[in-house]
This record gives C-alpha cells, structure tokens and sequence, in this order.
C-alpha cells in the first residue's frame, strides 16, 4: 500500500509540474459531479413527499424551482470547467513530450547513446500516452477520491434504513425487516457484491495489461510501416522501387496479430463481465425488495423509497468504480514508470569548474596523452594509447580508412564522451576540470551526420532564433550558398524542408550539396578559435571534396582547423598529417614527408587516390 500510495504521490506531482492547475480543477469538477447527484437524489425525495402529504402548491413550485436551479447553476459550471480540463488535458500532453525532448537533448551524449536509453525514451513516449496518458491518469486518482467520498456519502443518505421503526406490524417478514438481522443481511449482500465485483474488476485488469504487452511489439511494427506512408524523405524510394505491396503486407501481418489478441481478451472480458453484471442484479434486487417492502409496511415514506433506492444504485456504482479505478491505477503507474526513469536519470559527466582562458590570440594546446577509449557496453578499444599535441594556429588533416578512430577521436576532443584511460589536456589542465559550456565554445564542428533542421535559413545558420543578419548573410556568401538563399521567397527567413512546417508555409526542399553550404555556414558564424571538418563530405565525388576543403581553409585561414576525412582531399595545404589506423596513430608529419615514405600508409592511400586529384 505505501508503495503504491507513494507512485500515485509521485506521479501526481510530474502531472502538477506540467500543468499546475489541473489537479484543483478537476477535484472541483469531481465535487460538483456528484453533489449534483445527491442534490437530485435528496430533493426529489421530499418533492415526492410534499406531493403525498398534500403540501402547498406554491412550496413544492419553490421546491422544484429550487433543485432545477441548483442543477443548472451546477451544470453550467460543470460544463466550464470540462473545457478548462480538457485544455490541460492536452497542455499535459504537449508538455510531456517536451519534457521528454528536453530530457533526451541534456543528458551526457554517453548516456543518451546507449541502447539502454534509447529503448527507455522510446517506452516514456509511447507508454505515457496508454491509458488516455498522464491526464487519464489524473483524472482516474481523481475519480478515486470522488468516488470514496460518494460512498461515504451514499452510506450516510442510507443510515435511515438501519433505523428501527416506530411503526406497528406483525408477521415473520414485518419482524425481519424492523430487526438487525435485516440490516445485517443486507451489509452482508453489499459485501459479497463488493467482492465478486473487486476480483472481477482485478481479473479485468490483468487481462488488460497482458493483452497490452502481447501487443506492444507486433504495434510498434505495425506503426513502423505505418508510418513509412507519410514519412516524406522516404517517398522516392517507395514509388521508384515498388514497394508499397511489401510495406503493406508486413504491415497487415503484424495487424492481424494485434487483432488476434484483442479478439482473445473481449472474449476473456465478456465472461468476466457476465459474473460482475450477474453479481450487481442480485444485490440491486435485494435491495429494491428490502426497501420496496419497508414501505409496504409504513417503514418509510414513497419519498424515501426514491431517495434510498437511488443512494443504494449510486453507492454500488460508485463502490463499483472504487475498485475498477484502484486497479487501473496500479497498472497505469507501470506505463508511467518509464517516464519518471527518464526524467531521474542522473548526468555522470563530472562538470569541471575552472574558467577556460579567454585568449584574443587563440593560442590553445590541446594534448591527447596515453588516451584509450571504447565505448560502452562493448571491450572492443576503439583508441589505443594515444599521444598527441596540436597547437592552435595550425592545419591538422587526420586521415585514415573507416572505422579508424578518426571520429572517435573528435568526439573525445568534445567531451562527448571521457577518455576510458589517459587524458586529453588543454594549456596542461584535464579538459575534465574545465567549465563544460565554455570548453565547448572553443569548437565548430561539422559533423559527417551533420544535420539541418526544418527551422529558417537564419535559425540553422545561428544556431538559435537570435541572430545578427549581417552575420548571417556574410556566413552565407562565404560558405557560397547566398546567392540560392537570396532567391528564396523570404531569403534568410525561408523555412526549410517539408516536414514540420507551421501553417500553411511550404517548406524549401534543397540539395545535399545545399544542406552542406548552410551546415558550413553554421560552424562559420560560431566564430570559434578551433573548427572541425568531420567527413562532412564524404558522399561527395572526390574533386569536389577538394574544392569545398580548399575553400574551407581560405574561411578559417586564421583559426586552428582540423580536417577528417578517409581521403586526400584535405592533405596538400595542411600543417600536419596524422594517419590512423586500427585505433593507433601510425604515421604523422607533413604532406612531403609522409608521401615520401614509400612503404608507409599514407603514401599507399595518396597512390591509391592521387588519380581523383590531378
């Protein structure tokens, strides 16, 4: 019980954070509901009553007048704040999925990388949507409140009935119903429809959650290939290649499992149903003749007849929802498990302290000293006792085939991830020991993977919605893409590709060689002391990764540049080459010196490639 007492708790206080009025307004929503029941229930009652005793007209008018009053007022306030809910309801939504991102976007890249955390994001989104999400959820906790105090208070409307009667009778039933025994009876026909409706409502439960497991896999496939349809990048290949009959096929594949397993739970479902619809007749019946006969005897009044005929079929339907709810409650708190494991994940980077010189020279040294690396969840060493010094100022070219270490290497230089041995030094100093944001400052990167995002010309450029258009522009025409970008319809201001557009605006498709441009714009406007060139262009043809190598030097002729890449493109006008291969450093020096060695790799890889280069 205090385990589960302390998941709602918790829960709750994720749902307050996302929306922090929600959880007044539906308690008051709740509270309204159900004294609008018993306002209906209690006044028509004595409605009843002043109609057989013969009231004053003109009082029984106030009476109805009063409770048809007190149902508008109530109803019209209920309708309110229905909308008010309905609008958290979704505010949670979106708000949920934001704090998912958000998450996603500040954990250490180490964590978010593994396969660990990506299947744990991947189960927070999904998972916190099951079950009509974080606001079915809030209101079913709810609805669990409102549904014990209606008990309560359903209990309290029938004490009458526990009353001995003043009234005179004779015969065994007369003797029965003025007795305890009666009042017994009947607690015990509220305790055995209790029970039978709490395992029916647990098995329900069970069933449930089993058939949502069975079917999380063949969903998420079905939804793959669902979802293919609409993915716009992967149109082209779909129509060029023929393969909507293979994606509908799998797709109908994986359905028809879902369906065969929704099939079996109704089945299930249907007879436990018959048992709990079973058990809530008998005890209606009971109860009916119970109070049905105490009037027959003069017990009670026709008016009371009403009132507690109505409080028992509202107490058994609210004792009814008591289990229903708690037990959907505990299996709801299992699909929002994954959300706050998300969000409890700690960051393991050690975030240093120390302030990185800010030097109007730029000179940096940075140093990889005896710096081993693999990455998590593997042993394989992807970097092996590495040593290295490059000074700032200077044009360093890392070469090597695929799989090398040469991006390993550069990931390290960003502290996305930390060394597993050794340690990369900056002025001297463990990098770790530095003020992660400022450390950071000193690198552009442009990745092989490099990305643009469906935000405008400007925003990509600048990283950011604030930005100085001059920059921008000036960045563009550098990085050659101005002119294309001044001949879109709103220029700098032009939103890019298809997906995610605001509106009705139709996002700028452009080139591979385009996203390029803009991608070395963005490094550009940084205006970081030490730039790195990550294979970004490695789907090129090889002459014209020189020409973007070559230009690309000129833009940062005064910074330190670092240059990846499994080709030469970027050799000749480099300072320093360092060659890997296997995870080591095999080679380095100079173009002249390197291609000089006859037997070393480098010159095996210039020979191989110098055709693409004369």
């Amino acid at each position: 019980m205090k385990k589960y007492l302390r998941e709602v708790k918790k829960n709750l206080a994720y749902i307050h954070k996302l929306s922090p009025s929600y959880l007044i307004i539906s308690i008051s929503h709740m509270i309204l509901r159900r004294v609008e029941i018993f306002i209906t229930i209690i006044l028509s009652a004595r409605i009843i009553d002043m109609i057989l005793d013969g009231k004053e007209k003109t009082d029984i008018y106030k009476m109805m007048l009063f409770m048809v009053g007190s149902v508008l007022v109530s109803s019209l306030i209920e309708h309110a704040l229905e909308h008010m809910m309905e609008i958290r309801w979704g505010l949670v939504s979106n708000r949920k999925n934001r704090d998912i991102g958000c998450k996603a976007m500040q954990l250490d890249y180490e964590i978010l990388e593994r396969n660990s955390t990506m299947e744990l994001i991947s189960k927070a989104d999904s998972n916190t949507d099951a079950m009509e999400g974080m606001g079915g959820y809030l209101q079913n906790v709810v609805n669990l409140l409102g549904a014990f105090l209606a008990c309560v208070a359903a209990l309290v409307t029938m004490s009458g009935l526990l009353t001995p009667s003043d009234t005179t009778g004779e015969g065994v039933l007369y003797s029965f119903l003025n007795s305890n025994i009666s009042y017994v009876t009947l607690l015990l026909c509220v305790c055995a429809s209790i029970a039978i409706n709490s395992k029916c409502q647990e098995k329900q439960g069970k069933i449930q959650y089993e058939s949502s497991q069975a079917q999380i896999l063949s969903g998420r496939i079905y939804w793959l290939f669902f979802n293919l349809i609409s993915d716009y990048p992967l149109g082209k290949d779909i129509r060029i290649f023929k393969m909507q009959d293979m994606i509908e096929k799998r797709g109908s594949q994986e359905r028809d499992k879902i369906e065969q397993v929704q099939k079996k739970t109704i089945r299930a479902g249907l007879k436990i149903t018959l048992g709990e619809i079973l058990s809530q007749n008998i005890f209606v019946f009971a109860a009916n003749f119970f109070v049905g006969m105490k009037a027959v005897y003069g017990m009670i009044s026709v008016g009371d007849v009403a009132m507690y005929i109505g409080a028992i079929i509202f107490f058994r339907n609210e004792i009814s929802n008591l289990f229903r709810i708690w037990i959907g409650l505990k299996i709801h708190s299992t699909y929002l498990k994954s959300y706050s494991e998300l969000m409890e994940i700690p960051n393991e980077k050690y975030k240093g302290t120390i302030p990185v010189e800010q030097r109007l020279d730029h000179e940096y040294e940075l140093e990889f000293k005896n710096v081993s690396f693999h990455y998590p969840n593997s042993d394989r060493m992807i970097l092996k006792n590495i040593s290295f010094r490059l000074k700032t100022g200077k044009k360093l070219a890392i070469v090597g085939a695929n799989g090398a270490g040469k991006t390993t290497f550069i990931k390290l230089l960003c502290r996305l991830y930390d060394p597993t041995g050794g340690e990369i030094l900056l002025n001297g100093i463990d990098i770790r020991k530095y003020d992660y944001d400022e450390y950071i400052r000193l690198f552009s990167i442009v990745f092989q993977d490099y990305k643009i995002f469906s935000f405008s010309v400007a925003e990509n450029v600048a990283a950011g919605p604030e930005y100085d258009s001059e920059r921008v522009k000036e960045c563009l025409k550098e990085a050659g893409i101005y002119e294309r970008v001044s001949q879109m319809k709103h220029g700098i201001e032009s939103r890019l590709l298809k997906d995610q557009q605001d509106g009705d605006e139709e996002g700028i498709e452009i080139s591979g060689g385009e996203k390029q441009k803009i991608a070395l714009a963005r490094a550009l406007y940084r205006d970081a002391p030490l730039v790195i060139l990550d294979e970004p262009t490695s789907a090129l043809d090889p002459l014209a990764e020189q020409d973007i190598y070559r230009r690309f030097n000129d833009m940062v002729s005064s910074k330190t540049a670092i240059f990846i890449s499994h080709r030469m493109s970027s050799c000749k006008f480099c300072d320093e080459i360092v060659v890997f291969d296997d995870g080591k450093i095999v080679e380095n020096g100079t173009h002249e010196e390197l291609v000089s060695d006859a037997c070393g790799l480098y010159h095996k890889m210039w020979e191989a490639q110098a055709q693409y280069y004369m």
